[in-house]
């Protein structure tokens, strides 16, 4: 997800949400080539942040279970040998200005950024995130006309909306509101046509609610989503080699079409000017 920090952060205590039992075999996960294993904040368990509940197509279902970053939550914990995904809430500014409330990492649809390597240490990405066009559905969107003439709605605290002001240019002014779930809100009351998202999160909305969003569209880009650790954290090189893992095995290509139904290579390129 691409929010930008904010600077002061507010005390927070984060909202424990789930537990969720794995069939994990043993007590340690598989070490690094530097015989590097994971060293978890409780033994066994695996705490996971994540910012907003529900994330369709990332976070939903019965105890915050079903969706992209839950099964990859789990997927990790079984990885580095862990028997429990634990899932706690914590507000995305404070995520992004490093404070994860005590958890491992986070998967909050994360776009590593310059400012947020400074508060927080980044894993290899686990999905690429050029930006996406959400759309209420029905919508034309083929070429950078059609996004021209479109309502959009915009969130101030996103790094997309100098992309939408910078390449997309709108005809109409769009509707400015505070973040992402409120952008959804103006989009759902039909006040907007479309808002601009990373592209994997655009795409978990409409593959989970197809009669009311598409994607029509992306534009150029090369932003990925990775997870978050804790500044100087020591388990960043095993979470790494995690992950690398269920890339090479296919898992991470399993769960994008399981949660979010197309890929990257599926979704239209409308390319902008500049």
């Amino acid at each position: 997800m691409s929010e930008r920090p904010v600077r002061k952060l507010a005390a927070v205590t984060p909202v424990l949400l789930a537990v969720c039992a794995l069939a994990a075999s043993g007590c340690a996960g598989e070490p690094t080539s530097s015989g590097a294993q994971f060293q978890p904040r409780t033994s066994g368990v695996l705490t996971v942040a994540t910012a907003f509940l529900p994330a369709p197509g990332f976070w939903q279902g019965r105890g915050w279970r079903s969706g992209f970053e839950a099964a990859l939550a789990a997927a990790l914990a079984r990885e580095l040998g862990l028997d429990r995904v634990r899932v706690v809430q914590v507000p995305f500014a404070t995520l992004t200005a490093g404070n994860l409330g005590r958890a491992d990492l986070a998967l909050s649809q994360l776009t590593p950024t310059a400012s947020r390597e400074r508060s927080l240490d980044f894993s290899t990405a686990y999905l690429t995130a050029p930006p996406g066009v959400l759309a209420a559905a029905g919508t034309n969107a083929d070429d950078l006309s059609d996004l021209r003439a479109l309502r959009w709605v915009v969130s101030s605290t996103s790094t997309l909306t100098p992309i939408l002001d910078d390449r997309v240019r709108p005809e109409h002014d769009p509707v400015v509101v505070e973040d992402r779930s409120q952008a959804l809100a103006v989009l759902r009351a039909g006040r907007a046509r479309a808002l601009l998202l990373d592209l994997p999160v655009a795409l978990g909305l409409a593959h989970a609610e197809p009669g009311r969003f598409s994607v029509p569209g992306q534009l150029p880009g090369d932003e990925e989503l990775a997870a978050a650790l804790p500044q100087g954290s020591p388990n960043r090189e095993v979470v790494d080699s995690a992950l690398r893992r269920l890339q090479a095995d296919g898992t991470i290509d399993r769960l994008v079409v399981r949660w979010l139904g197309r890929s990257e290579d599926d979704v239209p390129l409308i390319r902008s000017e500049g």
